[in-house]
């Protein structure tokens, strides 16, 4: 793959080492690694750098071998993972004219986050994540994907799918609360599995809608406010002027940039961050965080 430049895939891939045992996405020894599906399989898909920030090239490796039309299937899942959905140029520009985030962005440049392969991997990750520390969030969704998500042994060593809508919506209250989901979130996202795997809704359509819309569809469900549903847009659809600004560690990151680490509203974030960068607020959002709070790998 060539995905567009600029591209540090190793800062980009790196985020993944920060958490001991963090599924299903691995980082090591310069290689990200993670299960992916094809229609007939999983397929544990090996991805590491072969070119420069500037000049981004990557090599893939699949096990087992696939045939011709799992090679297409992967590859647009890998495009949609690797390739940026907007002009990253662009944000740089705008970045330029703030002091703080020129700083940042000259020295983070490159970065992007890898978007998980499905906007449903983005929902479940959002309500796993709301109102819980992220380490403990990890650790629930790692046990949730051992239990429920598909595997592939390779080197005598297991890797671990994301749980498909069809595993979830078969999972039993007890099993999901096994993982340590409370009854609340294990309720919200059987649900919400139920209702995608009936095709009873259609999350395809919402790459249609804008982001009110997004908001207004995926908050009819039940466990879902507007920050898991703006956190799905970020992460899940690369929408990236969407930005949760109720998240705690977004506060924290602007008050830290721009008001000298003073408590700050919900109101303040959004005006601040939309009125530097939109279109661009979740992405400089996102940059805030990365260098003030993730750029040191965590155990």
């Amino acid at each position: 793959m060539r995905p567009k430049p600029p591209f540090d895939f190793e800062r980009s891939a790196q985020m993944h080492s920060r958490f001991r045992n963090s599924l299903p996405d691995l980082y090591e020894d310069n290689v990200y690694m993670r299960v992916l599906r094809t229609d007939r399989k999983p397929v544990l898909v090996s991805v590491s750098s072969r070119g420069t920030i500037r000049e981004p090239r990557l090599l893939i490796d699949t096990y087992p071998l696939l045939n011709n039309s799992e090679v297409v299937q992967l590859k647009h899942v890998l495009r949609l993972m690797f390739e940026p959905t907007f002009d990253f140029d662009r944000f740089y520009a705008i970045a330029k004219k703030d002091a703080t985030m020129r700083t940042i962005a000259k020295k983070l440049r490159g970065l992007r986050p890898i978007r998980p392969p499905t906007t449903f991997e983005s929902v479940i990750i959002a309500i796993t994540e709301q109102q819980i520390s992220l380490h403990a969030a990890i650790a629930i969704r790692s046990r949730l994907i051992q239990r429920y998500g598909d595997t592939v042994t390779r080197g005598g060593r297991l890797f671990y799918s994301f749980p498909t809508p069809e595993s979830l919506a078969k999972a039993k209250p007890a099993g999901l609360r096994k993982t340590g989901l409370s009854a609340s979130k294990a309720r919200c996202i059987s649900e919400f599995s139920k209702k995608i795997a009936n095709d009873e809704f259609n999350l395809d359509r919402l790459s249609q809608m804008d982001d009110d819309q997004v908001v207004a569809e995926l908050t009819k469900f039940r466990g879902i406010g507007e920050w898991t549903a703006k956190y799905t847009l970020i992460r899940g659809m690369g929408r990236v002027n969407s930005l949760p600004a109720d998240d705690l560690g977004i506060r924290r990151a602007v008050s830290q940039a721009y008001f000298n680490g003073r408590s700050i509203s919900t109101e303040e974030v959004r005006i601040t961050m939309t009125k530097k960068f939109a279109p661009y607020s979740g992405i400089a959002a996102f940059y805030l965080m990365y260098h003030l709070f993730w750029e040191q790998p965590s155990s």
